[in-house]
This record gives C-alpha cells, structure tokens and sequence, in this order.
C-alpha cells in the first residue's frame, strides 16, 4: 500500500512541475498582455492624432475597457487590437467573461509585492492617460493648430517620462515574476526528484520484503522456548522497560509478537504516568486558561500570607469580575465566549507579572495577588494596569468586544486575625461595591464598604422573597385626553405590600435591583401582570392601552424579544398592540444597535415605545434618531412650574416642536390644576397625566374611577 501511494504521490509531483510550467507560462502572458495594452494604447493615441480617424480613439477606449475589466477579452488578443478589427468595423468575438488584468494576475498567484509594481504602474498610467485622453481631445476639436498641440503632448519629455514611469515597474515586474515562477518550478523539479528517489527505494524494500516473507515461514517461534518462557515470565512480573532484541528476519515469529508486546504496554505504562500527571495538573489548574484554580489558589494565597508575615510586607488580594460577559455567551455562543475569556486572561497575567499569582475561580471570576508590597497605595498602579488592559477591545472571529472589568481588593495583614477564604470574601465584597458604582473600576474593601454590602444583600434577599410570596402590586395611573376627557390609557406602576413596612414606593427597591438580574425577573412579571389585568378588564369592555416603564439592563437582555413572546402566547386573547413600554431617557443604552432589533422586532408585533421623563437626560437626541419612538412623555419637572417659570413654559415650547418635526406624539406628566392643563393645550399638549386627574389606583378601583371621570372635575 505504501508502494502504491508513493506511486501516486511521485505522479502528483510530476504534474506540479506541469502546473509550475503553465504559471510560468501564465504569468509572462499576463505581463505580456499589460505591457501590449500600454503599447497598444500608444499606439492607438498616437495614429488618432495623426489621422484624426474616430475608430482609432474607439479603439484606445476599448482596450482601456478590456484591460480594466469592463468589456470582455477577445479571442487572439495578443495581436496588435486594431489587427483583430476587420474592415467592416466588426469587433472580434470575445473569449470569457469581462476581467480586470491585475484581477487575473492575483488569481494566477501574483505576490503582494509583485501587485505593488502594478499599482506603481497603474498610477503612472494614469498620469500618461490623463496626457492621452487631453491629446485626444485636442484632436477631436478639428483645429489643425490643436492637432498639432496634441502631437506635441503625445510625443515631449513629460510623456516619455510617463510611458517610462510604467515600464520600470513592468519590468521590475518582470524580474520578480520570473524569479518567483522559476524558483517554483525549480522546487517543483527537487520534488520530483526526491519522490522519485523515494519511489524507487520504496520498490527495493517491496522486494526486500517479498524475499524475507519467504524466509519467516521458515521459523515460526524465533527463539528457544527456554528464551520465550523467561522473556513470558518477566512480562507477568511487570518488567517492560527490558527490551527483547528480535534478530533480523524474526520479527513475524512469536519472538517478534512479545517484543511488539513489551513495547505496547510499556506505552500504557507511560500513557498512564501521563494521565496521572494530567490528572494532577487538572487539580490544581483550570483547563480552559491554564491558570491556577481555586484548590491551587488556596496554597498559594497560603503562602503568601506567610510570606508578608515574615517579611513584615503587605499582601493585595484582588477579586476580578468581567462586567457584561453573560451577554457574550448569550449573543456570540459559548465557544467564542471561552476565546474572550482566554485572551483576558493572559491580558491579566501580562498586566500583574508572572511573579504575581493569577487564578481563575469561575465563569468570568479570577483572582490575583500582588506580594511583596510595602503600602496600600503602591497596589494602585498595577489594578488600574489590570483594569485597562481589560477594558481593551477583543477581536475574535471578525467581531469586536468590548468590556469591562469590575475589581474588589483586600490586603493582609489586618488589625485582626483573617483567614484565607476571609480574605477572598473580603475582595469578593469590595467587587461588587465597585460594580455597583459603575463598573471598571476597583475599589478597596473597608469595614464601612462590607457593611453597606451586606445590608444591600440583605435587601437583595428580602426582594427576592417577596417576589416569590407575590408580595408586589401594581397601581394604574389614567392617561387622558385634556381636550375631549377620554381615558386614553393607563401606566402600570409597581408596589411593594411589604409585611413589615406596608407599601413601599418603587423609589425605594427598584434603585438596587436596576442592573441586577432581579430587575429582568420583576420587569417580566410587570409585563406578565399587565397583560392578565388587561385580560380582565377586557372581560368587562374595558380596552385601552398599559404601559410599562421598562429598565435599560431588562431591554439590553439577549433573549428579551423572546421571553415577551411567551407572554404573547401565554395571553392569546390579548392584542400585543395594547402594550406600551416606557423607555426612561436617562436609563444608559449601551448596544443601540442591539437594543433598536429589539424594539423593531417588537414593534413587529404592534408594541410601542415611549421616551419617559424626556428632557432630563444627555442623550435625547440620539434615542430620537436611532430608536423607534413613537411618543414622548415630558417629564413633570417641567410641567409643574409652566404657570410662573419661563423657561420651562420654553422647554416645553421648544418640546412640542421637536415632537413635529419627529412626526410624534407627547404626553405630558404633572398635570396638577386646571390652569395647567389650559396652559398645555394652548401649547399644543393634547395628553396629559399627573394627581390633577388621577392618583395612581388599584386596578379594583380603576373601573368605578372611569365611570365617574369627567375632565370638568379638574379643578
């Protein structure tokens, strides 16, 4: 078998000397072909200008069209062109498809630099074209005296020196080429040669072998059966480091089978050292980043501690977060998430240095020690470098990202006796007060810090648990039309009946779950309960809209538009049209891009979306362009004061403008007295919400209200 595929290799040698050839061949066509074109141009320029006859312009513009890809090759094109035009002025047939030349020379295996000549030449071939095609004009002009003026041009110094502007590269071109291609089917030939000399060795070794079959079937043991017996016996014992030398020719006899034997399961033994050593190494490493793993950091957050005990130096313990990564695995797959976190884990360890320990304790957490320092401020320069390094863009697979690291420090030694894993709770604590003021940042663990923390975690729980005991409630606040008093809509605003403390504004719990997953899981069940209580009241001929603030973190969520399209199918009866989200203006949009294919894949759905306490965020505008909004909600700061306060009656002026020229809608919050709401239709604010008409109301309550609201009882 290996003398047949040897066969077959040496003859795939000997066709790549055939291939070698014809790209050689190939390629000095190709620069054949460039060099006529340039001369053909010329040539062509040239006999215009002396007999002023079109079909020898028309003739320039062809090449130019065929050279640069726009007209298609004619058959025998390395003829002079005009030779190809027979007299009838009929063009010769074309032979393929339209094709720029330097397009060919790159699939005929033209080398960069080799392209960079091209360019070189198709510059200069540009400024002798420009000369060419002014000549031309002046020749189509039928004055004498400018055919004259167009000889000059296509015969002076400056053309010359343009024409030789494109030879040089043409024939450093050809220099380069024929170096390339003749050193291609040089190496082509040594192949050959060499798979030859293989071939031919390869057929004396068939023979050879042919010659010792014969010989081994005249033995069939190999050695004497005392021999085997002690060779058998040391092999039960578990001696496989002894190799049994097998005398030439005998390697097919049972000699030869204990020998292969020996050998096999001396490589079991070997691979099972090794796997006892991977085993090891997976203990104490993880095996996605090679870095320590928690059982390793454990000994060396140890040693450590010693270490400054001893040396009387201070230990950094800095527990890292990656701000966003779940995004990542939800958006780009886990595979490409694995990749992130590989390459910021070498950033990591080439911004602390190999002499500090780094270790990665789950998912996107990693740990690392800074030894040997003398001040707490001396570990300041190197988190910022961790931080930076971090916060870089990855470019993986052609998609860029960019995140953002969260990191919480603790040192040893402190005023009190701290164990180890103390010490990571300790970091672990101080990360989360540094993602909890902003991200990418770190911050130093205090007394104070882990106490603020631990009363968030506490009100963490506490919500958690009243999420799961249906401790929240939702109050439903009319929206209305000021100039006619129809309720127009409702917006659905969230309550906590807490056991102990009765009920609790959303000022109060909904700040510490805003980029926590808490916030996704009480949004969906706002979004779930509007639906249910539209489902009631639709049972009672009440239809109108609910909307719904929604927060920045919840809409950025991956699965988002997937997880309201379950509530979707869980309320068949219920139109999506009926919800609105609420959008807060100075909520932080990160991934406008993203979060716009949310919106539209909802809007898909009939859902829109409104811009709430517009006019007190930075970014308006941009929402405005890149979102699609259909309503703004000003917010009621501006609306309380229209009656006395210029500037906000101006804000809200300018507001009402802006809505125009967007082509939409405004409703205005804080309508408290009747005077407010003369004063917002004088202004062109049809919509209105806010105490003057009603107060947020348990949806029991809502029914009764509508009953009895009539817009003259704003007062």
């Amino acid at each position: 078998m290996l003398f047949i595929v040897s066969f077959f290799v040496y003859v795939d040698a000997e066709r790549a000397i055939d291939t070698a050839n014809n790209k050689r061949l190939q390629s000095f066509l190709l620069a054949d072909e460039l060099r006529q074109s340039s001369d053909d141009l010329t040539r062509m320029v040239r006999t215009y200008a002396v007999t002023g006859e079109p079909r020898y312009r028309q003739h320039f513009d062809e090449i130019f069209a065929i050279r640069n890809g726009h007209a298609p090759k004619p058959e025998n094109y390395h003829y002079i062109y005009w030779d190809l035009v027979d007299a009838s002025n009929a063009r010769p047939r074309p032979f393929g498809p339209p094709t720029a030349l330097l397009n060919t020379m790159r699939q005929v295996g033209f080398t960069d630099s080799e392209l960079t000549q091209l360019v070189s030449a198709k510059q200069a071939s540009d400024d002798l074209t420009n000369i060419e095609q002014r000549a031309m004009e002046l020749v189509a002009s039928g004055d004498p005296a400018l055919r004259e003026q167009a000889l000059v041009l296509l015969h002076n110094d400056e053309y010359h020196l343009a024409k030789a502007g494109i030879m040089r590269p043409i024939d450093k071109l050809y220099d380069m080429m024929s170096s390339r291609t003749a050193n291609s089917v040089r190496q082509a030939e040594i192949s050959a040669r060499w798979l030859r000399l293989v071939f031919v060795v390869l057929g004396l070794m068939l023979l050879m072998m042919l010659w010792q079959l014969k010989r081994r079937q005249l033995a069939i043991l190999g050695a004497p059966v005392a021999e085997l017996y002690s060779r058998i016996e040391a092999l039960g014992n578990g001696d496989f480091t002894t190799d049994i030398l097998v005398p030439a020719g005998k390697d097919n006899t049972l000699l030869g089978w204990l020998s292969r034997t020996r050998h096999r399961l001396f490589l079991l033994e070997h691979t099972r050292m090794q796997v006892q050593q991977r085993l090891e190494h997976l203990a104490h490493y993880d095996p996605l980043t090679g870095l320590s793993n928690r059982v390793l950091l454990a000994e060396q957050l140890q040693k450590s501690m010693l270490n400054a005990t001893q040396h009387q130096s201070l230990l950094a313990v800095a527990f890292v977060d990656i701000d966003g990564f779940k995004a990542v695995n939800d958006r780009f797959g886990h595979a490409l998430g694995d990749q992130v976190l590989q390459t910021l884990s070498q950033r990591l360890v080439a911004a602390v240095g190999k002499e500090n320990s780094v270790a990665r304790m789950s998912g996107d957490e990693f740990v690392f020690l800074l030894s040997n320092l003398a001040q707490v401020e001396d570990s300041q320069p190197m988190l910022q470098q961790a931080l930076d390094s971090l916060a870089s863009p990855v470019t993986i697979a052609g998609a860029t990202i960019a995140l953002s690291a969260s990191i919480g420090v603790s040192f040893y030694p402190q005023n009190a006796d701290v164990a180890a894993e103390q010490l990571l709770r300790q970091a672990d604590q101080a990360m989360y007060v540094a993602k909890q003021a902003g991200k990418n940042s770190f911050h130093l663990f205090d007394n104070e810090a882990d106490q603020h923390t631990r009363v968030v975690l506490r009100s963490l729980n506490d919500i958690r648990d009243g999420l799961a005991r249906q401790e929240f409630v939702l109050f439903y606040q009319p929206k209305v039309n000021m100039r006619t008093g129809e309720c127009t809509g409702v917006e659905a605003l969230i309550r906590w009946q807490h056991p102990e403390q009765g009920l609790m504004a959303p000022g109060l719990f909904l700040p510490l779950i805003e980029h926590h997953e808490l916030g996704v899981q009480l949004g969906q069940w706002v979004i779930s309960q509007a639906f249910r209580q539209y489902q009631l009241w639709q049972a009672q001929g009440i239809t109108m809209a609910i909307s719904v603030n929604i927060a920045a973190f919840h809409l950025q969520q991956a699965d988002f538009f997937q997880q309201l399209q379950s509530i979707f199918d869980t309320f068949p009866s219920v139109p999506p049209s009926m919800l609105e989200m609420e959008i807060v203006e100075t909520s932080a949009l990160q991934d406008l891009v993203h979060v716009r294919e949310t919106m539209q894949s909802c809007s898909a759905f009939g859902v829109t979306f409104s811009l709430d306490d517009f006019g007190t965020g930075y970014s308006s505008l941009s929402y405005l362009k890149r979102l699609p909004i259909s309503t703004l909600k000003l917010d009621q700061s501006f609306v309380r004061d229209i009656l006395t306060d210029t500037d906000d009656l101006a804000i809200l002026q300018g507001v009402s403008l802006l809505a125009e020229t967007f082509e939409l809608a405004t409703i205005a919050e804080g309508v408290e007295t009747a005077a407010h709401r003369q004063k917002l239709l004088e202004i062109g604010y049809v919509f209105g919400q806010g105490y003057g008409i009603a107060r947020p109301m348990p949806a029991s309550a809502f029914a009764s209200w509508l009953s009895k609201w009539d817009i003259a009882s704003l007062s």
